[in-house]
């Protein structure tokens, strides 16, 4: 077994104690660096993204380790098409399986009146962009599966859980923070790897202010930068793409979010 990495709490942006509760939860998740839960094959976390969003930030889900996302096309322009993905095996892209459905699962409590009709809209966008089969499974009462990217376990048959919460749910959600967003890898024999179980924690804070501002391109926005994260895109320099790390106003997806979430519906079928 490896030796645990340095913290990366700078790089994160979050405190020792914050970075210590993450680890502690680990062994729910199964992170390769820690001793894997006996319920599932291992889970762990992709690394981290940050971009602004107006005056909130669209993070990637909660980081655990800090590793350097791995940029696919780069162009200095900011125009020019450019996408990164959040992790890679061999030179390619860690993915979804692409045969297998890939169910959302929404859980509207305390998001805004269209909750689900927001969520089968970002569906449609994302199917469209990567060919995979992602349906949209419903609407849920209760806590979503691992609301709060550390309520574990995590099974590889989870559906990708889409959630309103506050910074009392989670502490990472700050005012500063419009959504969190990320998969679960899953580690094969000889050290392939499969995302499974996404998870989406939207500001209920941000969708009540969108919706009293009638700003429904934004709150569908954030959501596809969420759902990029979920499949594998880490944020990129270029302000013409969606996953841009300081994006403000942008709200469709561009040029770069497509050709790469069209590499992340290629995946091998798992």
């Amino acid at each position: 077994m490896d030796h645990p990495p340095p913290r990366p709490t700078h790089d994160l942006g979050v405190t020792d104690v914050g970075y210590e509760r993450i680890l502690r939860d680990l062994h729910r998740r199964g992170h390769r660096n820690v001793p894997p839960p006996p319920v599932a094959p291992p889970p762990v976390a992709p690394p981290p993204g940050r971009g602004r969003w107006g005056r909130r930030i669209a993070a990637a889900a909660v980081a655990l380790v800090g590793v350097l996302a791995l940029l696919v096309r780069w162009s200095s322009s900011h125009q020019d098409p450019a996408y990164a993905f959040l992790d890679s095996v061999g030179g390619h892209p860690v993915t979804y399986s692409s045969c297998q459905l890939i169910q959302v699962a929404v859980y509207p409590a305390g998001g805004p009146p269209d909750a689900e009709q927001l969520v089968r809209e970002a569906v449609d966008t994302m199917r469209s962009a990567t060919g995979l089969k992602i349906v949209v499974a419903g609407t849920f009462g209760g806590h979503a599966p691992n609301w709060n990217f550390k309520a574990g376990p995590v099974y590889p048959d989870d559906p990708i859980a889409v959630s309103w919460q506050d910074g009392d749910a989670i502490a990472e959600l700050t005012d500063e923070i419009a959504g969190l967003g990320g998969s679960r890898e899953v580690i094969g024999r000889g050290g392939s790897k499969r995302y499974v179980a996404g998870t989406i924690a939207l500001s209920r804070d941000y969708y009540a202010y969108l919706d009293k501002h009638h700003n429904h391109a934004e709150a569908l926005a954030v959501l596809l930068h969420e759902f990029g994260h979920v499949f594998g895109l880490a944020h990129v320099d270029s302000s013409g793409e969606l996953m841009y790390r300081h994006n403000i106003g942008r709200t469709a997806l561009g040029p770069g979010d497509l050709e790469g979430l069209q590499l992340l519906g290629k995946g091998p079928c798992t």
